[in-house]
C-alpha cells in the first residue's frame, strides 16, 4: 500500500456518501463501517466523517482475549475474525475513537479496514473514492506531507495555534488527519 488516507474534517458536508459506499464494500455485508457524527449538534450543523484511525498500537486488539483482530503487513487493522470472535465486546469499549460496533444478531464486532480489499492495491476505498467534499482521500505520503505544511503554514498566518489532544497520538504516520 503507497496510499494513505487523509482526513480534512472541517470540509465534511454531511452529504453521508461515505456510509452510503461503505455498505457497498466487497466484504462489508451491506453494513457501514464508518460514521458521520456532529461536532456539536447543540451549536452547529457541522459534521465530520469517523472511521478506524488504524491505530499504531490498536486498544481493540491489545484488549481481545480470542486475539480475533489482526494487523496487517501495512497496519491496517482488520475487523473480528468470524471464526474467533467470541463476542465480549472488548474492543468496543476500549477504542478511542469509539469505532468498532457490535452486530448482536451476528454476534461478531465489525470495523472499518479501509477497505483492505481494495486498499492493499492502492485503489481507494469506497468511502474516499465518493466524497464529493474531498474530507476523505486516499492519497500519496508526500501529497499529504505537502498538505500539512500548508494548513499549518495557514494557521500561524490566521494566528491560531495547534491543539494537542491525546488520542491523536495513537494515529499512525500512513493516516494523516487535519482537524481545525
Amino acid at each position: 500500500m503507497n496510499k494513505i488516507m487523509y482526513l480534512e474534517f472541517e470540509r465534511c458536508i454531511g452529504c453521508r456518501a461515505c456510509q452510503a459506499a461503505c455498505r457497498e464494500c466487497g466484504d462489508h455485508d451491506a453494513k457501514e463501517r464508518n460514521y458521520v457524527e456532529y461536532i456539536d449538534f447543540t451549536e452547529s450543523r457541522q459534521t465530520f466523517p469517523m472511521m478506524c484511525m488504524q491505530c499504531r498500537d490498536p486498544a481493540c486488539a491489545r484488549v481481545c482475549p480470542a486475539n480475533a483482530i489482526q494487523i496487517t503487513e501495512e497496519g491496517v487493522v482488520l475487523s473480528a475474525m468470524d471464526e474467533k470472535c467470541i463476542g465480549c465486546r472488548n474492543c468496543t469499549f476500549a477504542c478511542p475513537f469509539g469505532i468498532p460496533k457490535f452486530d448482536f444478531e451476528e454476534n461478531k464486532m465489525y470495523k472499518c479496514d479501509m477497505c483492505y480489499d481494495r486498499s492493499k492495491y492502492d485503489i481507494a476505498p469506497m468511502c474516499a473514492s465518493v466524497c464529493p467534499s474531498e474530507a476523505i482521500r486516499f492519497i500519496d505520503f508526500e501529497e499529504m506531507q505537502s498538505l500539512r505544511r500548508r494548513r499549518t503554514q495557514m494557521n500561524l498566518i490566521e494566528g491560531k495555534k495547534p491543539s494537542e489532544n491525546d488520542k491523536w497520538k495513537y494515529v499512525p504516520e500512513f493516516f494523516g488527519v487535519y482537524s481545525d
